[in-house]
């Protein structure tokens, strides 16, 4: 059994992360800053059902600005974009440029999902 002590000014990395929400004629936009992963799934999954009680017409899922994305967020969103679908709504995701969009388009998902630049990109809202 270890009895290490962590050094003076040292500082744990453990993951944050962050959720805005906006909400505007049937769209809800979940923006996700920080990581989402194993360690902050919960957190994800509370906002994300949160949202889906109000059974917005349109959820958007803004990857776009999250520092780490493991295979959690991934799982995340696929599986509450097959909910919506099921529930006769929509899910679009906003991957932006950086490290989701890299994740989704290596898993073969950009043309499973409707991937969207942002709430104004959506249509037939």
């Amino acid at each position: 059994m270890s009895n290490r002590q962590p050094t003076e000014g040292a500082q744990e990395a453990v993951g944050v992360l962050r959720v805005g929400r906006t909400s505007d004629a049937g769209v809800t936009t979940l923006m996700f800053t920080g990581d989402l992963d194993i360690a902050t799934l919960v957190e994800a999954e509370d906002a994300v059902a949160a949202a889906e009680r109000e059974a917005p017409d349109v959820l958007v899922v803004d990857l776009s600005a999250l520092a780490f994305l493991d295979s959690s967020g991934v799982r995340l969103v696929l599986q509450h974009e097959a909910r919506a679908r099921a529930a006769g709504r929509r899910l679009a995701v906003v991957l932006g440029t950086g490290r989701a969009l890299r994740l989704f388009e290596v898993l073969g998902l950009l043309n499973r999902l409707e991937v969207v630049e942002g709430p104004d990109g959506l249509s037939g809202v």
